[in-house]
């Protein structure tokens, strides 16, 4: 039976299964739970915010890696288990200075019905906020345009909309051109350069930002271990750099400064604060391996953000 949670943070997107390979020495990939919503749950819960899923699995998604996220982020996935489709399932290789991405495999699209518990009489009388972060084209843009009407602050990352699929190898490369007017409902855009560019099907960052812009007050744009940009009604407001660390490993790193960004907004309804937060806790991740990076002490972020502020 379900755990009706009175939570206002919605998380959505498929969990994977990752195939990482670090270095070409490494012979076999290493598997790992991955996909943002993986990420941001465990993340968030550690942080003391409680959060609601809205995924889907296959029947070959680790029972080990449900009980790790029951266990450590709170959520039961195992509700969202299907039988007639796999798990959705990726090949990262980062031994290279560019990463590639392989599609593996893609569990059902996620549709308007998964989200009703957002809708229920649990959730009436709180704020809603959604963070959608699809990894693999799950989440359509109508459905980005529909969902993003049923609630009251909505968080997207770019890549999971902006991401094509090579037909026969399933290599991820970028789209070209999308229908921007779905965005008309989003509060924060996260992306880099690649991916802004994708969303207008324009080599210009600067134009994107002013095409996009119309649609979305505040866009987000990260460049890897590189600054982060907050651009505000189209213009530049914030330009940080976080604090360089030994990555270890950087997947999912994206996911965790997204969300960390969004609950931390929630809380707080300042811009920069939640950005320095989010900022930090991702530097934080690049230092572990595994889904574990995710698990980050309030503790640790305050110290970060000490050594290295946003201004």
């Amino acid at each position: 039976m379900r755990n009706r949670t009175k939570s206002n943070i919605f998380v959505a997107g498929h969990a994977v299964i990752d195939e990482i390979i670090d270095s070409p020495s490494q012979g076999e990939p290493r598997f790992e739970p991955g996909g943002a919503l993986c990420y941001s749950s465990l993340c968030l819960k550690s942080l003391g915010y409680d959060t609601e899923i809205v995924t889907r699995i296959g029947m070959d998604f680790p029972r080990e890696y449900s009980k790790i996220l029951l266990t450590e982020a709170g959520v039961d996935i195992e509700e969202w288990r299907v039988n007639d489709f796999p798990t959705t399932r990726y090949r990262i290789d980062r031994s290279d200075n560019e990463r590639k991405l392989w599609l593996l495999a893609k569990c059902r699209d996620l549709s308007f019905r998964d989200f009703a518990r957002a809708f229920d009489d649990a959730t009436k009388s709180l704020p809603k906020l959604l963070i959608l972060n699809p990894v693999a084209g799950e989440v359509s843009l109508q459905l980005l345009k529909r969902i993003s009407k049923e609630f009251d602050q909505v968080f997207v990352d770019s890549q999971g909309f902006t991401r094509r699929f090579d037909e026969k190898t399933g290599q991820v490369s970028m789209k070209s051109g999308l229908d921007i007017s779905t965005l008309a409902g989003v509060d924060v855009l996260k992306a880099d350069s690649d991916e802004l560019c994708a969303w207008t099907g324009t080599e210009s960052k600067k134009a994107a930002i002013e095409q996009i812009s119309t649609f979305v007050k505040n866009i987000v744009i990260t460049s890897g271990r590189g600054e982060v940009e907050l651009y505000m009604q189209g213009m530049l407001s914030v330009r940080a750099r976080p604090y360089e660390v030994d990555v270890k490993d950087s997947t999912g790193a994206g996911d965790i400064m997204l969300s960390t960004l969004a609950a931390r907004l929630l809380e707080t309804n300042n811009m920069l604060e939640a950005l320095e937060f989010a900022t930090a806790a991702s530097s934080l991740s690049l230092e572990r391996i595994g889904l574990r990076k995710a698990i980050i002490s309030r503790e640790k972020i305050s110290q970060r953000v000490r050594k290295s502020p946003v201004t």
